[in-house]
């Protein structure tokens, strides 16, 4: 019975990893263009250094300078919420753990964390949205355009890498 419960235990530990990494990494590179608290504390772009979000497809679209004082308003008016968020979805994700690896296993418990997370998860990324909806209202017609034609550009580029885990592989509705 022991064994059954270091397994069990085990088990949960690693499922509970295998989920909350992937939703942590796209918060925090998707999170309404502050690229995370270490991003922001590093002063990196909005997206988080290496990444290709909105605020680095921005470049090169010759913003005005009231655009850019716009956008900086935008950044620094969200980054604050965005670190609370990720907070709350931090100690979530420890209290998860601590599930896992607590002596009797509380099911109604681990149900209502995920559930919190879940809630969140999906908090932080109307968030990013609704920042990158202001963000891409502040653009005029011509600079939709080019950014629209970017990210078509980039989606082909991407075409056939899969997605995910998965990237290389088969596609996800193949």
């Amino acid at each position: 019975m022991n064994t059954r419960k270091k397994i069990l235990s085990a088990f949960l530990v690693a499922s509970s990893l295998a989920l909350a990494v992937p939703l942590t990494a796209q918060a925090e590179r998707g999170m309404g263009g502050c690229g995370g608290p270490v991003a922001m504390h590093k002063g990196a772009d909005m997206d988080g250094p290496g990444r290709g979000g909105m605020m680095r497809m921005l470049r090169g679209l010759d913003l005005s300078e009231a655009q850019r004082d716009q956008l900086f308003e935008l950044k620094h008016a969200q980054m604050p919420k965005m670190r609370e968020q990720m907070k709350v979805v931090r100690g979530l994700r420890d209290q998860l753990r601590n599930a896992a690896m607590a002596e009797t296993y509380d099911a109604a418990k681990v149900k209502a964390l995920t559930e919190q997370q879940a809630g969140a998860m999906a908090a932080m990324m109307q968030m990013r949205l609704a920042h990158e909806h202001a963000v891409y209202q502040l653009l005029t017609p011509e600079q939709r355009e080019t950014l629209n034609k970017r990210r078509d550009e980039r989606s082909e580029k991407r075409k056939g890498e899969g997605r995910g885990m998965m990237r290389g592989g088969p596609e996800a509705d193949a």
